[in-house]
């Protein structure tokens, strides 16, 4: 899965050792799960191929992990997708519109 790291609001993205340390753990917990995954599954769905995007913010409150399809996967499925990324909450990955857990593969 590609990995894709922002700063929050547009600014600029500080080095590991300086993230707040739950941060740090979250996106550690995050990277652990996505080990050799490239996308998601829902009850109603599945995503391949997608990218891990995690935007670094000021504490874990403003920083969030998200893994989103590509671009062109929604162009092609606009009729029929129903959730269009997992987050990344409680030590999991959950589907953002109906709630429930995402299943990595």
């Amino acid at each position: 899965m590609k990995i894709i790291t922002k700063g929050y609001m547009n600014s600029k993205v500080q080095p590991f050792p300086e993230w707040d340390l739950e941060v740090q753990d979250a996106i550690h917990e995050a990277m652990n799960l996505i080990a050799g995954k490239h996308g998601f599954r829902t009850h109603f769905e599945i995503w391949r191929n997608c990218e891990l995007i995690i935007t670094i913010g000021h504490n874990l409150h403003t920083t969030s992990i998200e893994i989103r399809p590509p671009q062109m996967a929604f162009i092609r499925r606009r009729a029929n997708w129903y959730n269009s990324y997992a987050y990344f909450c409680n030590g999991a990955f959950w589907a953002n519109r109906d709630r429930t857990k995402a299943i990595l593969i």
